[in-house]
């Protein structure tokens, strides 16, 4: 067992018995051995003799044992080095591969819905109080669609999903008094841009086309440009409800072709916002007039309910001023007094309506003029383009003053 498990020790012990044996034999007298005549006469070996030699064997087996475990140790050390070095390789191309692809993925953004927030929110606030979560990239404010009010709740986009989830954790935060709803945005799947309400169905093929998710700002010049290479646009109606517009409008081209070619451009981008278009429905086409056009009525066209862009009563005495409806976005004190200017009316005064909860512009607005030349002068203008939508006008009427009264310092219950 000690030989087992120490090699080298043994080898060392048998080399000293066979010395030791070797010393003791040459001392001794060598032993004669009887001779015959074919055969060479053999030594005898002595008792110490062969202790010697058979030490001397066991001395070189045990050398040579100890050789041989240490190559084998050395060869499977080299050959797991060997594989490990192997295996290096192999991992290598695939890691550096994963590390390219890392490297070469664009980043994923991420949208957060946020609501409650207060009406007089804007881009640079709400950027500002979710800076402790991110930048962010973009910002989606949602609106009412017949009035274009803010509705107090948007969309904001982040450049990854990490700094979304950390968006995330401030819902609830107050703002003025308000708690913010914050939460991750939920993927939808985008609607076709053409066909009745986003239904892709564009309807029967007429000369006439609805256009729709138009913005607040759009201009009869930019949907002129948008359909500058379907054909001519003999005419753009805007649809309102209440003097505000509705973000939606029939324009007429002159064929059923060129029209085609117009539904063609569903999701176009005109003043930032995709436009939705489908056929017009069909109507009974007008005498002398084109298929599939807006039938004129008193009143309207196309059969649809439209109000009049010039007063259809008759004019109240000492009428000073004028309703002024159908009014866009951008309008200012100098830019109706320079409109009215054109007709030689001189404008006095001016009134703009506003929401009572937003403070916003309803597009509405009362112009008062210093004599009632002017206002006659004015009212030609009814149905003319003012930065891209026809003005509609009527007599605002001469306020009745109030009768004398117990409250007024006259007369009494």
């Amino acid at each position: 067992m000690g030989k087992d498990k120490d090699p080298e020790k043994a080898a060392k012990k048998a080399a000293k018995a066979a010395k030791r044996a070797a010393e003791e034999a040459a001392e001794a007298p060598p032993t004669k051995v009887a001779k015959t005549d074919d055969e060479e006469p053999k030594v005898k070996l002595s008792k110490e003799e062969k202790a010697a030699k058979k030490a001397a064997k066991e001395a070189k087996k045990a050398a040579k044992g100890e050789v041989k475990e240490e190559e084998e140790t050395t060869t499977k050390k080299d050959k797991k080095k060997k594989k490990d070095k192997e295996a290096d390789d192999d991992e290598s191309p695939k890691k550096a591969k994963t590390e390219d692809l890392s490297a070469d993925a664009p980043a994923v953004e991420a949208r957060v819905y946020v609501g409650n927030l207060p009406f007089s929110m804007t881009d640079d606030w709400i950027k500002e109080e979710f800076q402790s979560a991110g930048a962010v990239t973009k910002t989606d404010w949602l609106s009412h669609a017949d009035t274009g009010r803010f509705k107090g709740s948007g969309f904001i986009t982040f450049a990854s999903e990490a700094e979304a989830a950390k968006a995330v954790e401030l819902n609830g935060k107050e703002l003025e008094g308000r708690p913010m709803k914050v939460e991750l945005a939920t993927p939808r799947k985008a609607a076709p841009p053409g066909g009745f309400g986003g239904s892709g169905d564009l309807g029967e093929p007429t000369a006439s086309i609805f256009c729709g998710n138009l913005s607040w700002n759009v201009t009869e010049d930019q949907l002129k440009e948008a359909f500058s290479s379907c054909g001519e646009i003999s005419r753009i109606k805007w649809v309102e409800k209440d003097g505000e517009f509705k973000g939606i409008c029939f324009i007429d081209f002159n064929s059923i072709e060129d029209a085609t070619k117009a539904v063609a451009l569903a999701g176009t981008q005109v003043a930032g916002r995709p436009l939705r278009i489908n056929f017009s429905k069909p109507k009974e086409p007008a005498a002398g007039g084109k298929g599939g056009a807006w039938k004129d009525k008193p009143g309207g066209a196309g059969g649809r309910t439209e109000r009049p862009y010039k007063p259809q009563g008759a004019k109240p005495d000492g009428c000073l001023e004028l309703f002024c409806g159908n009014l866009p976005w951008s309008i200012d004190e100098a830019k109706i007094a320079t409109f009215f200017k054109g007709a030689g009316a001189e404008v006095a005064s001016t009134r703009w309506l506003n929401d009572k909860e937003t403070g916003e512009f309803k597009g509405i607005g009362f112009v008062a003029f210093h004599d009632t030349e002017s206002v006659d002068k004015a009212v030609t203008l009814g149905g003319e383009n003012l930065d891209g939508r026809p003005i509609r006008l009527d007599y605002a009427g001469q306020k009745k003053e109030k009768p004398a009264g117990a409250w007024q310092g006259g007369g009494g219950w």
